[in-house]
């Protein structure tokens, strides 16, 4: 009876190990998609070669980002450049007409940079903060494996000790 009880002891183990193992698999594969893809918008922009690159399940949070980050940068600059339009007149005023819009343009640029930049940075502690909770889910799995494997070695050390007391020994003498 001891027998069966140490053998479905030991498959509960197996199989909450091979479930703790399974999860610990899908957090790692995670946290390698979220770090390719915080790198592949390190830089505020995803190019063409960052969009190929992209793992499949962060293909969809890259192009809102994209997109967002845009929009938002672009309305972000607008607003600013609607807000520095008094100042920026008197200096305007003071410049040979032909350099008044490359002026611009390069106040613009400057002000949508910004933007995009606080947008990623917006995105990356986002990031972070969803490492941390996958780091801290990595250590608990971890540890619990760990548990799991002493309390199955201690299984299989009683589960032969049990078996060693139910084989009859034959000495030869009659």
């Amino acid at each position: 009876m001891a027998f069966l009880m140490y053998a479905a002891l030991k498959q509960d183990l197996i199989h909450q190990q091979y479930q703790l193992t399974s999860r610990l698999t899908q957090i790692t594969r995670k946290m390698f998609n979220l770090n390719k893809y915080a790198t592949n918008i390190s830089d505020g922009s995803i190019s063409m070669n960052d969009m190929m690159n992209t793992p499949a399940s962060l293909f969809g949070r890259q192009n809102m980002f994209m997109s967002y980050s845009n929009n938002m940068a672009m309305a972000g600059a607008q607003q600013q450049m609607a807000q520095m339009a008094p100042m920026m007149q008197a200096q305007l005023a003071q410049m040979p007409p032909q350099y008044q819009q490359a002026y611009q343009n390069m106040i613009f640029q400057n002000l949508y940079k910004q933007q995009r930049d606080q947008i990623k940075d917006q995105e990356t502690q986002l990031l972070n903060e969803q490492e941390e909770q996958m780091t801290a889910e990595k250590e608990q799995i971890q540890s619990q494996l760990a548990m799991i494997k002493q309390e199955l070695d201690s299984v299989r050390k009683a589960e032969a000790e049990g078996i060693k007391d139910f084989t009859p020994n034959y000495t030869g003498q009659g």
